[in-house]
């Protein structure tokens, strides 16, 4: 039987590939940690001021995040400062188009019969 769990976006990090996940989980730790919606934490990647302290806090919680879904697997924990010394100059595009891409999977498929507000297309 095959296995199917969502794996996520993958990246290498450290030497190490990890798979970036949106998990519910994520949501409202990511939702807590900003008091707002993740769609508006995801926003602030676009904002200078903001883009660096998002980018870490995010992506040190989709890493923790598979590292407790995936015990067996031995993957580490970070603390913020610790992902902030994986993210490099040389790789922050990289893991910031990771991190876009993850939450795009995460995002409801649109449903091509599904009409705008809500109602039946059913005629009675």
């Amino acid at each position: 039987m095959s296995d199917l769990r969502p794996l996520g976006h993958a990246v290498k990090l450290d030497g190490v590939e990890r798979h970036f996940l949106f998990t519910l989980n994520v949501v409202d730790a990511v939702q807590d940690h900003y008091d707002c919606s993740l769609e508006e934490v995801v926003n602030r990647l676009t904002d200078k001021k903001e883009s660096i302290k998002t980018l870490r806090y995010l992506t040190m919680a989709l890493l923790n995040d598979e590292a407790e879904r995936m015990p067996q697997e031995g993957l580490k924990t970070y603390t913020e400062q610790e992902t902030g010394w994986l993210i490099t100059q040389e790789n922050v595009l990289e893991v910031t188009m990771a991190v876009l891409q993850a939450y795009g999977l995460s995002l409801p498929e649109p449903d091509e019969f599904a009409s705008p507000n809500g109602e039946s297309r059913r005629s009675a």
